[in-house]
């Protein structure tokens, strides 16, 4: 069994078991990684119980649609608009309000998912979550993210494996917060060389160890900067310790 066969089997078994005949509600983009979360979902539970919400700020571009297609299955689209209004008052700063955005699509989803007494599933992968390309109880407030310990490149693996359309796999991974905005612009760097980057850190070398082909040491670096800055994105909060067990570090669900 290969690594990509191994991993999606990993994928089916826990979301059979984590969300067994829960609802599940998901925000789908018409990206590789929305798509991908609910190609998953669909593998393994009941197709009705998953509910797909295209979250726009304003007009809708045509890839969800295409998506739904290529996935068979139907999505509501809810303008978000009216909701950012305020926030535009106060500021025309683009990370500020990229930031308030993603903020708004999880109150939604968690509003729907409260509604269906359901699942928030998260669609970041590894290499956003390393890197703390997400937003903090943004895209990464879910009750789960079934992509988790997937790099992007694998997921491309997985997705061209099972024949995702050409569109989707080609497409610049972005996350829609504002116009021209692109994954690898913002990063300044390729998922391919980023992925080779993180994965030399995942096996506990420092940068100057990570002899990585095409990246220069200031790259490895760099990214190395970035995990550890981002790491209070991936502890939900944090909590000086006063009893016999703490939340979160000795007292462990």
């Amino acid at each position: 069994m290969d690594l990509l066969e191994g991993a999606t089997e990993v994928l089916d078994v826990f979301t059979k078991e984590f969300v067994g005949k829960k609802d599940v509600v998901v925000g789908v983009s018409g990206g590789i990684d929305s798509t991908m979360v609910a190609y998953i979902l669909r593998r393994n539970i009941n197709k009705k119980k998953i509910h797909l919400y295209s979250l726009p700020f304003g007009k809708e571009g045509n890839d969800v649609k295409r998506v739904s297609e290529f996935l068979d299955m139907p999505y509501e689209t809810v303008d978000l608009s009216g909701s950012l209004a305020p926030f535009k008052n106060m500021t025309n700063d683009n990370k500020l309000l990229g930031n308030v955005k993603s903020r708004l699509r999880m109150v939604f989803l968690y509003y729907k998912a409260n509604e269906y007494k359901g699942l928030v599933a998260g669609t970041s992968n590894k290499s956003e979550l390393l890197t703390g390309y997400f937003t903090k109880f943004g895209d990464g407030g879910s009750d789960f993210q079934i992509l988790g310990d997937l790099y992007k490149t694998q997921i491309y693996a997985i997705a061209s494996k099972y024949n995702f359309p050409e569109w989707l796999l080609k497409k610049p991974p972005s996350a829609d917060l504002w116009e021209g905005q692109t994954d690898e612009g913002e990063l300044g760097i390729s998922y391919e060389k980023l992925d080779r980057i993180l994965e030399c850190l995942e096996y506990l070398k420092v940068p100057e160890q990570c002899k990585v082909a095409g990246c220069s040491i200031q790259e490895v670096r760099r990214i190395y900067a970035l995990v550890k800055s981002s790491a209070h994105k991936r502890i939900n909060f944090y909590i000086p310790k006063v009893g016999f067990r703490s939340v979160g570090t000795d007292w462990l669900e």
